[in-house]
């Protein structure tokens, strides 16, 4: 079931020259993590505090839970909408302890609010620390307090924006999974805004990716990555290799060798040829005979990083086993797994 649907929506603040939400429309369904992923000034805060009520739209509509929420002089107000909100700095009160902060977001909720706001605190993961305060608590634990209180009333959404920023490296990965599992146990569908492709790829269902204003694409996260829908979003969530090439019937001839492939009869004369450094791999001479000059070796620890260059200067990156050795200056021989195809003019 669709709970949230956005529907041509314009946002342009005054004075400005160009809108920061133009023509985005998508659906959300029930029990969805969505993530907004772009740069700095690509709209998704705008979007996360139109769906809030923060902010009202030029022109569109949105519609939660099959009711209208915004359009035109319509407007409902965010305390009305039924929507719970995490902010980026957790927002917590630090006179108030854990508890009375989750209670303060059940202000318009009826029924037990000390019942409610420990089942909650205890469903985080935070029993038995009703009584502490913000300051006694590590980052990861305080989120889970913001997160306690924006789904204690039960909202029909749930908006985070940046919910990951504030933590180190080394507690990232760990609370992400953790408020994964605690929105997916409490079937809140939820959205959050996010500039950390990780954070969007190791969290959310779906991802829609914003670009001056404007939708790119929505899609699943391995569909983004592999099927990206223009280079953009390509290049968006990592280090895209570009080499051109000329189609025969045979193949491909590139700078960096001959790829045989029976569909570059359907392409004419010029293409360009997309890879991923993880969609080549190191082989001998045999087969896809594609080579290069090795000028550089990037060590992570899970993995390395060659940068090879053509006779031309070209440059492209291949990602490799940790353990695979290689020599500076040597040429290397590689084959693709798989490449995207595009004409070049």
């Amino acid at each position: 079931m669709t709970i949230l649907e956005l529907q041509s929506i314009d946002k342009k603040y005054s004075q400005a020259d160009y809108f920061a939400v133009n023509q985005v429309s998508f659906k959300v369904k029930q029990g969805e993590i969505l993530a907004l992923v772009g740069e700095s000034g690509s709209g998704k805060t705008t979007l996360l505090r139109l769906i809030a009520g923060l902010e009202h739209p030029n022109s569109g509509c949105i519609l939660l839970s099959g009711e209208k929420i915004a359009e035109r002089n319509k407007s409902v107000p965010s305390e009305k909408r039924k929507v719970g909100m995490v902010f980026q700095d957790y927002a917590l009160f630090p006179h108030l302890s854990i508890i009375e902060n989750v209670k303060f977001g059940l202000i318009h909720t009826k029924g037990d609010k000390d019942k409610i706001a420990k089942e909650t605190l205890d469903l985080v993961g935070l029993k038995e620390n009703y009584s502490k305060y913000p300051h006694q608590l590590s980052g990861g634990q305080q989120q889970r307090v913001a997160l306690a209180r924006a789904i204690a009333p039960r909202p029909f959404i749930l908006l985070m924006d940046e919910p990951f920023s504030n933590l180190d490296a080394l507690l990232k990965d760990q609370v992400r999974e953790e408020i994964r599992q605690i929105i997916k146990k409490t079937g809140v569908t939820a959205i959050f805004v996010t500039h950390d492709t990780r954070d969007a790829l190791s969290t959310a269902d779906r991802i829609a990716i914003l670009h001056k204003g404007r939708l790119q694409q929505i899609d699943l996260p391995r569909n983004l990555y592999e099927k990206p829908i223009n280079p953009y979003v390509a290049n968006f969530f990592g280090k895209r290799n570009e080499i051109l090439a000329t189609a025969t019937v045979e193949g491909f001839y590139t700078s960096f060798g001959f790829i045989e492939d029976e569909n570059a009869k359907n392409y004419q004369d010029k293409v360009r040829l997309f890879f991923r450094p993880e969609h080549a791999s190191l082989t001998v001479r045999a087969g896809q005979a594609l080579s290069g000059k090795l000028f550089k070796v990037s060590y992570y620890g899970d993995h390395q990083i060659l940068k090879l260059t053509d006779e031309e200067g070209k440059k492209i990156s291949i990602k490799i086993n940790p353990t695979q050795s290689v020599q500076n200056d040597a040429r290397v021989h590689f084959s693709l797994h798989s490449y995207g195809i595009e004409s070049a003019y």
